[in-house]
């Protein structure tokens, strides 16, 4: 087939799907404040200027073992958000009070995060969704190809402004596409470069020569979870990274495991962090550490991919910018149908 016929068969097959994925994303861009509208309880929640005084409250978390990781506030998000292993989320605010549980699926905003990570199939749907991306990305590779003038002009981004005939329609439906081709790119090829994380972050490190990570092999002492400290880890780990902004916990399984936690350096993009700590449960002596400023070329490249996607980089331009990316496939989808149908009638 040619570079016209694959791009409209694409474009006509995987339109929808395109669509309600742009859409989606658009909306998990204000996914906090929309918390925070839906959820009038999340408001008036101060901040906590000391992670330590979050210690108490994992203690208690620690010993259900629901409980996978908390997320320690943030400047647009200031509750600690505990997570289960169903996927329910605990909101709790500056004094330890728990303020919301929403269980997986139980409003619109939980609906809109699966269905755009995984296509409410779990991590086959994941896989599911990196395919669909290649196939998008040979449709906006054709598209291009087809488009592509001998010669660039500025009359080939002219919007005309009449009559929604086949020119008409055309004209818009390349224009946009053109245009905005760098910013679709971009965020497809980040969207993909966090699907198939397993074969871009090796091609990465291999590409720039990164050198190997060595994580320790010391093995952590054995301490009963009834006996789990936070409130000492947090001190210890802000002690030895008073520079980080620690933003992930990761809860105990066992008694043998040690502390897990997560940070933001300042020099990162990443919402979450990259760099990684690992407490000891008995001595509080720090196992391992891997900050992110000092990863390889190619690892710190492979970092920058989920904050340039969900604009956790930028501003609020580069928000708007990328809201725009998730609306322009239903006005390329509407565009693109549209002059089809019409064409096919004449």
């Amino acid at each position: 087939m040619t570079a016209k016929l694959w791009h409209r068969w694409l474009g006509l097959v995987l339109g929808i799907w395109l669509v309600l994925i742009g859409l989606s994303g658009a909306v998990l861009l204000y996914k906090n404040p929309l918390l925070r509208w839906q959820y009038p309880q999340l408001q008036g929640i101060e901040p906590v200027a000391d992670i330590s005084a979050w210690g108490a409250l994992m203690d208690q978390l620690q010993q259900d073992p629901a409980f996978r990781y908390a997320k320690l506030p943030a400047e647009d998000a200031l509750w600690l958000e505990a997570v289960t292993h169903t996927d329910s989320h605990y909101y709790y605010d500056h004094q330890g009070q728990l303020r919301l549980v929403r269980a997986a699926h139980s409003d619109v905003l939980s609906w809109l995060y699966d269905f755009h990570l995984h296509l409410l199939a779990g991590k086959d749907g994941r896989q599911v969704m990196g395919y669909l991306g290649l196939a998008i990305l040979m449709m906006l590779i054709t598209g291009l190809v087809q488009w592509w003038p001998r010669q660039v002009r500025r009359q080939l981004w002219r919007l005309p402004w009449r009559k929604p005939d086949l020119r008409t329609l055309r004209q818009w439906h390349t224009s946009l596409a053109s245009l905005f081709s760098p910013l679709q790119l971009l965020i497809l090829l980040t969207a993909l470069a966090v699907i198939f994380s397993a074969q871009v972050r090796p091609a990465l490190n291999w590409l720039f020569n990164d050198p190997v990570v060595v994580k320790s092999d010391v093995q952590p002492m054995v301490q009963p979870l009834s006996q789990s400290d936070w409130t000492e880890v947090l001190v210890r780990a802000r002690s030895y990274w008073p520079q980080m902004e620690f933003r992930l916990l990761s809860f105990r399984g066992d008694a043998e495991q040690a502390y897990h936690l997560r940070a933001k350096s300042p020099n990162e993009w990443h919402p979450n962090g990259r760099s990684t700590l690992l407490i000891d449960a008995v001595s509080y002596q720090i196992l391992d550490s891997q900050n992110a400023d000092e990863l390889g070329r190619g690892q710190r490249l492979y970092n920058l991919m989920y904050p340039l996607h969900m604009a956790a980089v930028g501003g609020q331009g580069y928000k708007l910018l990328l809201l725009f990316g998730g609306v322009l496939p239903l006005i390329l989808f509407i565009s693109g149908l549209w002059y089809y149908l019409l064409r096919r009638r004449k």
